[in-house]
């Protein structure tokens, strides 16, 4: 405490001494909290109370079943150097690319590729936004043009068809990859999803091959989205058919 604390105080409580004791008591109270106020200065603190927020849950159906299905991005270091051992078809701009067989200048009916989509989906869900989603280009500096059929694997119906030889999807001329992403409502459930061929027909105006960067198919359910990856691939594009498995699907 200080000397002008001190003395403050001596003044207060001479004047103090002169008063009734119960005021005294309220006075030498109010002489107390001053010196102190005078000595060390005075604190505040304010507390509010604040509201938790509110907690959120979200749940998700689990549907029993067995559903397997293989990699289709692999890395492979079992040489102690890194190399990409992923499906051509699996992602685009990753270097791995699919060449073709050699095409005719006109589309015919005998002319395609063929992809057998992974069946790793829980069945009888409605489907939204399925699409199949191309990255092609001609393999020389022709023009490169394609459509194509949503089948199903198991009966070889068609459900749908997707431009035409008059209107195709999509065409591109040189050898820059481009990428075409096409609605395909006809793929309306996951049962339909398990069951996927796709069927592409295709022409090259200088009669030469395609190159394949990227074939998937997408969609959504209410539970989730997904996407589905080629386990078989067959080039028909020279009129005879040539069946690639993925490698990591054959037993």
């Amino acid at each position: 405490m200080t000397a002008e604390s001190r003395a403050h105080g001596r003044i207060l409580f001479v004047a103090v001494r002169r008063l009734p004791r119960a005021i005294t008591v309220v006075v030498t109270i109010a002489v107390v909290v001053s010196i102190a106020a005078t000595a060390i200065g005075l604190s505040l603190a304010f507390f509010t109370a604040q509201a938790q927020p509110s907690a959120v849950f979200g749940t998700k159906a689990i549907f029993p079943g067995e559903r397997v299905t293989t990699a289709f991005q692999v890395g492979d270091s079992s040489s102690g150097a890194h190399v990409d051992g992923s499906s051509p078809f699996a992602a685009s701009a990753d270097g791995l690319t699919k060449v073709t067989s050699s095409w005719s200048n006109v589309f015919a009916a005998d002319r395609y590729l063929e992809f057998d989509f992974n069946d790793s989906l829980a069945s009888g869900l409605d489907v939204t936004a399925a699409t199949f989603d191309l990255t092609v280009a001609s393999a020389g500096s022709g023009q490169a043009c394609y459509y194509f059929e949503v089948r199903r694997v198991s009966t070889e119906a068609v459900l749908g068809t997707y431009g035409t030889p008059g209107s195709p999807i999509g065409c591109v001329s040189g050898s820059t990859l481009t990428s075409f992403s096409t609605s395909i409502p006809a793929v309306g459930t996951t049962s339909v999803a398990n069951d996927l061929r796709i069927r592409l027909f295709g022409r090259e105006s200088g009669n030469g091959p395609m190159v394949i960067d990227l074939a998937t198919v997408g969609g959504a359910t209410a539970y989730q989205t997904w996407g589905l990856y080629p386990v078989m691939f067959r080039d028909a594009a020279d009129a005879t058919p040539e069946i690639v498995p993925w490698g990591l699907q054959v037993p």
